[in-house]
């Protein structure tokens, strides 16, 4: 059976007293379905354009972690207050979308 591609998510806006859990949501189930990867924009969208970004599993080994994850206060990969362009034509999304071909992205969470 083929891989799944892979799931990319981010942080944004000021932190809150859900961000991390919905991070833990997001990488819990990514596992749990079998996708290869699941990448984190350190900064955001801004950390990604800026090729700043993580593979979860270096961090998250255990459900232990993954349970101290929503736990933890602030926003475990950073946040931004990047604003995409309403233009579809701005050069920001063929760099996004590159980006994202390159890591083999099917799902972005933001």
């Amino acid at each position: 059976m083929a891989k799944k591609r892979n799931i990319i998510v981010g942080q944004s806006g000021g932190p809150t007293a859900v961000i991390n859990s919905s991070l833990a949501g997001v990488y819990k189930n990514a596992i749990e379905r079998g996708f290869d990867k699941v990448y984190g924009m350190l900064h955001g969208i801004q950390g990604l354009l800026d090729e700043q970004y993580i593979d979860l599993s270096t961090q998250i080994h255990s459900e232990l972690d993954i349970e101290l994850l929503k736990r933890t206060p602030s926003a475990f990969l950073g946040s931004c207050r990047y604003k995409l362009p309403e233009s579809l034509e701005d050069p920001v999304y063929p760099a996004l979308f590159k980006k994202f071909e390159e890591l083999n992205i099917g799902w972005f969470f933001y």
